[in-house]
């Protein structure tokens, strides 16, 4: 999990590259679901509240990547 908001923090660090917005973002989700796999695929109730929290990284990752795709589109001039 804590991978997720590694490369989170670096996408947004390096968003000028235009490239990483396109490869972190998704790597970050990627790291961030299987955080969130490991902790509740043990087969033990959990609550709401600590899915939505677990699953914070993947909702950020997928924020900036969304952000990112949006700067791109409005500001880049060729």
């Amino acid at each position: 999990m804590l991978e997720s908001l590694a490369l989170t923090a670096l996408t947004v660090l390096t968003a000028w590259l235009l490239i990483p917005v396109f490869v972190l973002p998704p790597l970050a989700f990627y790291y961030g679901y299987q955080g969130y796999r490991q902790r509740h695929d043990g087969g033990a109730r959990t609550s709401i509240g600590a899915k939505l929290l677990s699953s914070i990284p993947m909702l950020l990752a997928a924020a900036v990547f969304c952000l990112g795709i949006f700067l791109i589109t409005t500001q880049y001039r060729a």
